[in-house]
């Protein structure tokens, strides 16, 4: 079989599956979605010239596009890591057919290159060439920098993959050694290192003057990247998929939740349930990315004064207001074993514990840097790490037994909402009623010591609320329970 056919196969595939309309909608979706960021894209890139003489009348808009295409480059790679499909599990079918590894593997690469992302960046690349490029150079010169650019974009697909199939297959020290150069190019031009800034200028302005450096690095570059990544995911399907049953099982880590003491083996077990799986996991990073972001703008003094209690609230409330949307759910039918080994209030102080530390852990580790760049931000930290441990968290575990009556499966590669997305986003705006309250009647001094007054007041009431937390799980754990095991169950899903 041809790569072609391979790729008529999974059309055809799509087509007759029995989720054909959801997948049909997902599309529509997904369609409208590049409609709208698209048009913001190819605005940005159309008025790019404008916003430089704007914010730097002084500076060529060509020559800063060049400067920090590089970064930017190295941006669209972490982008592509977080937010990008990555169709390596959907071929498991296919392995039984006589198809050749590297057939299967190019078709990977195709199937996973048209995304979003890819289009977006085609689209701002076409808007940057029509209004920054063509004015600024002969048409044989915007032709051949329109070539360099879109080999530098088939190296951050090429780099995704490569770095996807180096995680799955836990190969670390490539993994974290990729990573370093990437996120070094990000770090280096946002504080302002003219090495990157150099390297970006005679890599892009060498290949629109037709230079043969600049062309052969970033030609060799894109070559050698999609050799080294379709050879990763040949050897990924021999190791890792094609050989699941017959190599070495994974181990799991056998925790009694039923003896005397056993709160700390079902805060393990939740914690397992982040760690071992790839969708918790991931959106874990991206917590760390925003907690990077925020002490980053702090340290540079970027930070508007009207940010004191958003940034911080956000901060504290992004994890455990994600991951208390499932609170129980992505048990799924093992929470009636676990119920049976463990009480419902146990299971309840466990949850807390957990989504306590994932909202007090980003302010206190954030702390010492924050209270050393800016030592104003560190009383907004700490008066919102007591709101969002004493206010939101029992919250969120409230709504997470109330609301949840559908099974997540947490091997998705993101997080499907149990009971849509709105609930989340309603209970965070209700959560950040009170603060926005106490800031619109008194200003910022009112806004921190009310936050942290709260938060005071839930953490010295925990007596009278946690018996109403755990009748509450008691009380829904049999409806729970009838709606879990009413959903498909993935043959792939966790064990412990």
């Amino acid at each position: 079989m041809t790569i072609f056919d391979v790729l008529r196969h999974r059309w055809t595939g799509w087509r007759r599956s029995r989720s054909f309309g959801k997948s049909l909608l997902t599309t529509v979706l997904v369609a409208l979605a590049a409609v709208y960021f698209g048009g913001g894209v190819v605005a940005l890139g159309w008025f790019f010239p404008d916003v430089v003489a704007e914010v730097a009348p002084t500076r060529d808009p060509l020559r800063l596009l060049n400067e920090h295409l590089l970064s930017g480059m190295a941006g669209l790679v972490v982008a592509r890591f977080f937010l990008q499909r990555f169709d390596a599990g959907a071929w498991r079918a296919l392995l039984c057919l006589p198809v050749r590894r590297t057939t299967l593997a190019g078709a990977i690469q195709i199937t996973s290159a048209a995304s979003l992302l890819t289009l977006l960046s085609v689209l701002a690349l076409a808007a940057l060439v029509a209004r920054t490029v063509v004015p600024g150079t002969s048409p044989l010169g915007a032709a051949l920098w329109t070539v360099g650019a879109m080999l530098a974009v088939g190296i951050t697909h090429f780099a995704h993959v490569w770095l996807r199939v180096a995680w799955l297959r836990r190969r670390w020290p490539l993994f974290l050694g990729a990573s370093a150069v990437v996120l070094g190019l990000v770090g280096g031009d946002l504080l302002g290192g003219t090495v990157i800034r150099e390297v970006s200028g005679w890599l892009f302005a060498g290949a629109q003057r037709g230079h043969v450096g600049p062309f052969l690095l970033l030609a060799v570059g894109a070559v050698a990247l999609g050799a080294a990544s379709t050879t990763a995911l040949r050897r990924y399907m021999y190791r890792e998929v094609e050989g699941a049953g017959q190599g070495k099982r994974r181990r799991y880590v056998s925790l009694d939740v039923g003896r005397r003491g056993g709160l700390w083996s079902l805060i393990l077990l939740e914690g397992a349930l982040i760690f071992r799986n790839r969708g918790p996991r991931e959106q874990l990073l991206i917590g760390g990315g925003a907690l990077g972001f925020f002490v980053y703008v702090v340290v540079r003094g970027a930070l508007p004064i009207f940010s004191v209690g958003m940034a911080p609230f956000m901060l504290g409330l992004l994890l455990p207001g994600t991951y208390g949307q499932f609170a129980f759910a992505w048990h799924g039918k093992h929470l009636d074993g676990l119920l049976a080994r463990a009480s419902p209030g146990r299971l309840v102080r466990a949850t807390l514990i957990v989504l306590m530390g994932l909202a007090v852990g980003p302010p206190v580790l954030a702390m010492p840097v924050v209270a050393w760049a800016d030592p104003f931000f560190a009383v907004p930290m700490a008066a919102f790490a007591l709101y969002h441990a004493g206010v939101s968290v029992p919250a969120v575990v409230w709504a997470g037994i109330v609301g949840n009556r559908t099974w997540v499966n947490p091997e998705q590669s993101r997080f499907t909402v149990s009971g849509g997305s709105l609930r989340g986003v309603v209970l965070m705006a209700l959560l950040g009623v009170p603060p926005a309250l106490l800031g619109s009647l008194g200003g910022i001094p009112v806004l921190l010591s009310g936050v942290a007054t709260l938060g005071g007041l839930g953490l010295g009431t925990i007596p009278l609320w946690l018996p109403r937390l755990e009748a509450a799980l008691r009380h829904r754990r049999h409806a729970m329970l009838r709606g879990f095991r009413g959903k498909w169950l993935s043959p792939h899903e966790w064990h412990w």
